[in-house]
């Protein structure tokens, strides 16, 4: 694949910045309320609480929870797509939604921002115009990045690119609409739309998981080759262990963990996978069958209760806690925080301080 397109890096205050740095990111929303609740005060969903990551250049990030954690949320914050309500998101040092607002010191502007993170969606076929064929849709992308380039050429970097995801013949593919292709071509157009781009970092929220499972290897493989062609990074989300293992460990990226709004654990994906250090991890081990792992003989899952709690009203102290089979009062009383520097494997719980004065608490009670 030629690179000839590709976008020069931007200017920034701060040349070692990460490609994208969240600081303390909080995003909180008003729940709905009914007609006879107008008067009382809305109730907040604490969607992401206090998350603090960094993502450097060609990375890998495999986000994985239970449905309603927070991981969508969490990457639409990161490519500039959600506000946040407290901290801070920066985009190779410069703030993200300071450029948006036009406040302050600006290095890159916003439009550069945006362009540089994209995203892929769960539903291709809702982000694809039903009323243009795949040749036009592609065409944007390189009229935004590449104004002056005429049509013939455009047409030949749109038939490259579709060659290259596996559309044969491509100029076949490239007269057709979206409806007259199937789940998994569709997902390779909203690839190829969001390449063509030139994006630093690329959102695959649950990407591949309307595929059938027979493709879904398929479509990560071609993600991460693609990766090495256009120098981008990808925040992968995904409700799956296993997916999000695949992703992460032929990314040679990371997993972060998920739960009730905050990340309690994230590392290399053969070491959180084979030893987890949080126990909301070892849950998801559990309840995932086809990580091939050593049986470890458990028939029930690791945890107290099923019920997940209200994000409207968290626990107190560490949010798993109500849920933890070696939870004790310390951890009804404070939240642990990420232990080790960021990069490594961290893991937000007391059993991985051997000092921590959970060990002389009480186990709780169910």
């Amino acid at each position: 694949m030629s690179q000839s397109n590709t976008r020069a890096k931007p200017n920034s205050r701060d040349a070692d910045a990460p490609l994208v740095s969240l600081e303390n990111v909080e995003v909180h929303f008003e729940k709905d309320q009914g007609l006879f609740d107008f008067f009382e005060e809305p109730d907040v969903v604490k969607a992401v609480d206090g998350i603090s990551i960094d993502i450097e250049e060609n990375d890998v990030l495999a986000l994985v929870g239970e449905s309603g954690c927070g991981k969508s949320t969490l990457g639409k914050t990161t490519i500039g797509l959600q506000r946040p309500t407290g901290g801070t998101v920066r985009y190779r040092g410069q703030d993200i939604w300071a450029a948006k607002d036009q406040t302050g010191e600006i290095d890159i502007p916003f439009s550069e921002i945006r362009s540089s993170l994209q995203i892929i969606h769960q539903d291709p076929g809702s982000s694809l115009n039903p009323n243009q064929r795949i040749v036009d849709i592609l065409a944007q992308p390189i009229k935004q990045t590449h104004p002056d380039i005429g049509l013939s050429e455009r047409r030949e970097r749109i038939y490259s690119l579709l060659e290259r995801v596996g559309m044969n013949p491509a100029a076949d593919f490239a007269d057709r609409y979206p409806h007259q292709l199937s789940g998994g071509e569709q997902q390779r157009v909203a690839l190829s739309r969001a390449l063509l781009m030139n994006p630093d970092l690329i959102l695959a929220d649950e990407a591949i998981s309307a595929l059938d499972v027979s493709l879904r290897v398929e479509m990560m493989d071609l993600m991460l080759d693609l990766q090495a062609d256009f120098d981008t990074s990808f925040v992968f989300i995904s409700h799956d262990l296993s997916n999000a293992r695949y992703f992460a460990e032929h990314g040679d990226g990371r997993i972060g963990v998920m739960y009730l709004g905050e990340i309690v654990e994230v590392g290399p994906a053969e070491r959180l996978i084979e030893d987890p250090g949080h126990p909301y991890t070892n849950v998801l081990r559990w309840a995932t069958p086809d990580l091939a792992l050593h049986a470890t003989g458990a028939t029930e899952p690791p945890m107290r209760r099923i019920d997940i709690p209200d994000p409207v009203n968290p626990p107190s102290g560490c949010r798993f806690h109500t849920r933890c089979p070696e939870a004790r009062e310390a951890c009804r009383e404070s939240c642990p925080t990420m232990d080790g520097e960021r990069g490594a494997h961290r893991t937000a719980c007391f059993r991985t301080q051997p000092d921590h004065e959970y060990w002389d608490s009480a186990p709780l009670d169910d």
